[in-house]
């Protein structure tokens, strides 16, 4: 039996090609496909690793509320989607930033 995981949020063209490609072909063996979603999750430390920051740095903006996280049992855990919006930010932070000091190293400022 075959089985295909996929992002509905970053699928391509070419991505949703394959789906359709993929349901055709079991439909044609005249298999049942059962479709599910669910929400992944991240601990702290595979933030940190992703963004390059510490686990505690991580865990500090957890408890400052800059990043949303549930919890289960005693740990954190951070949706996807979170990590995703959290590094979006951190990129134009950075970039706001860098365009200060490059506008006050071209203009002496």
């Amino acid at each position: 039996m075959e089985s295909m995981t996929v992002n509905p949020a970053h699928l391509s063209s070419d991505d949703w090609a394959r789906v359709r490609a993929f349901l055709d072909s079991a439909k044609k063996r005249g298999e049942v496909v059962d479709f599910s979603t669910r929400v992944e999750l991240l601990t702290p430390a595979e933030v940190a690793r992703r963004l390059g920051m510490s686990r505690s740095t991580v865990l500090r903006r957890i408890a400052e509320g800059d990043i949303q996280a549930t919890r289960v049992g005693t740990h954190h855990r951070i949706p996807l989607s979170e990590y995703e919006r959290y590094s979006r930010e951190l990129m134009r932070r950075m970039a706001e930033a860098s365009a200060a000091d490059i506008e006050a190293e071209l203009f002496g400022e």
